[in-house]
């Protein structure tokens, strides 16, 4: 067997591979003859069926599975031997299986390769970029305690109806032609009535002004739109209520209810911060400005990071061989269009060149990825998901059963390791570099950039980190292959 090597662009090698008879043929026949050995056909007995049959109506496909297995190791051999780093994958000229090939005969096979470039990351306090801080004003202190208090609040007692706003609870029946109760009718007792999703205005002015005592006839299908309403209002499923578009109901007004905001008292510190963390709103609106600022100083650090990404890659501008991997791409993703590529291709070509940069990092630092890393990271994920609903006192039980569950998912499990070398190679080059300091207020940040809006942060405090998908190609993102990690195996 002979492997030559042919360079047929930048970064981009032809490598063929002579396979002689004498390199499959035994391991065919060893293969054959075990197959008549172990085959059973009806007219012979065991281990009796002709040779010439079984090599006649197996022959080919073990054929094809031998040179396929040494193809694979010929060729990984020779690339570890040659010391080759990849960008994609090896591409063949042509399938094996389309080939038409005969035991006994020589071939050869040729396979397309896409290189990594050399690179050479050097980095010092000559290199600055701007890293921002944005000043937390009054009036986003007050906007986040005003969601706080909403969120935490609770329906209370009232005495008439007044905006809309309201929630009444009472018994509502439904009514024969006669205005009387139906027989087999529904009827549901102390059922919850929404008033802000009813339709109209004709429809509202049945409510107005509702006081307790109140009986209000209408009809629930031209009332509410939705079927969720109407569903709840009657506590039965769709299927159970059929078709009520023609009935009348009755509702017995038994208690007005009117959603107030929490009051800022104790109670409704301890609901946000824990019991006993703060004790006087002074020390409530100094924690909101913590928690304003954290999540602030999270999307200053996602745009120093974005920054110093784009820095690096126009400071390095590492080469690739983008026909070969345009190529690539589109021969694994065969029922793509051609303006998905168009679409996605330069971002792919993006994400590899920082692949390489961040790859060239660790590889030179020496960084590595431990258990307890990635246990961390997906604790903080899970922390950030339950915050999103306001729960931002998850117990440390609870809480590591989460993670734990979490990582049974060996994907997980690597984008974790993934994420937490990148943090490393990351803060790396943050400390290496020199960081110009600039206050900055939110709508000057906003006004550098058009996503993510970063006034949207202040509604959910610590928002969720959102994941790049590609929607019409099936495209692995290059930066997953060539960063590489040494990561222990986590037990859970």
């Amino acid at each position: 067997m002979n492997i030559n090597k042919e360079q047929i662009a930048d970064l981009t090698i032809a490598v063929s591979v002579h396979i002689e008879k004498d390199d499959y043929l035994s391991k065919v026949n060893d293969v054959l003859r075990d197959y008549r050995r172990k085959a059973k056909m009806p007219g012979f007995r065991p281990g009796k069926i002709p040779e010439s049959l079984i090599r006649k109506m197996y022959g080919k496909a073990v054929m094809i599975d031998e040179i396929n297995k040494v193809l694979s190791e010929s060729l990984q051999n020779y690339i570890k031997e040659e010391n080759l780093s990849l960008v994609g994958e090896m591409m063949p000229k042509a399938d094996t299986e389309e080939l038409d090939l005969e035991i006994g005969n020589d071939y050869t096979f040729e396979f397309e390769m896409g290189l990594e470039p050399e690179i050479e990351v050097k980095l010092s306090k000559e290199d600055r970029i701007t890293k921002y801080k944005i000043l937390v004003e009054k009036d986003m202190i007050d906007k986040e305690i005003e969601r706080h208090a909403k969120r935490h609040g609770q329906f209370v007692e009232t005495d008439t109806v007044v905006d809309f706003l309201e929630k009444l609870v009472g018994d509502i029946v439904q009514l024969d032609n006669d205005g009387q109760p139906l027989e087999g009718g529904h009827s549901t007792e102390d059922s919850s009535l929404l008033l802000t999703p009813i339709k109209t205005d004709e429809h509202k002015k049945l409510f107005e002004n509702a006081k307790v005592g109140d009986e209000i006839v209408f009809n629930i299908a031209e009332t509410f739109s939705n079927e969720w309403d109407i569903s709840s209002l009657l506590k039965k499923s769709k299927d159970e209520i059929g078709d009520i578009s023609a009935s009348l109901f009755k509702f017995t007004v038994k208690s007005i209810q009117k959603y107030a905001d929490a009051q800022l008292n104790q109670e409704f510190f301890d609901n946000i911060f824990g019991e006993g963390a703060v004790s006087s709103l002074e020390e409530f609106e100094n924690k909101i400005k913590e928690s304003i600022a954290f999540s602030l100083e999270e999307n200053c650090m996602a745009k120093l990071k974005n920054d110093a990404r784009e820095y690096l890659l126009e400071k390095i501008k590492p080469s690739l061989p983008e026909e070969f991997l345009l190529r690539w791409l589109k021969s694994i993703n065969t029922e793509a269009k051609e303006e998905d590529f168009e679409k996605e291709f330069p971002m792919f070509i993006t994400n590899t060149k920082w692949g390489l940069i961040t790859k060239n990092i660790a590889r030179e630092q020496d960084f590595k990825v431990e258990e307890n890393e990635i246990i961390s990271l997906a604790a903080t994920s899970v922390r950030r998901q339950f915050a999103m609903y306001g729960m931002n006192n998850i117990p440390d039980k609870e809480l590591g059963g989460y993670v734990s569950n979490m990582l049974k998912d060996e994907k997980a499990v690597r984008d974790f390791a993934s994420q937490v070398l990148e943090n490393k190679v990351t803060t790396f080059i943050l400390e290496t570099i020199d960081l110009d300091l600039q206050e900055i207020s939110l709508d000057d940040f906003n006004k550098l950039f058009n996503e993510p809006n970063v006034e949207e942060v202040l509604d959910t405090p610590q928002s969720e980190e959102v994941e790049d998908k590609t929607e019409d190609m099936e495209v692995e993102t290059v930066e997953a292959e060539v960063v590489e990690a040494e990561v222990e195996t986590v037990e859970t």
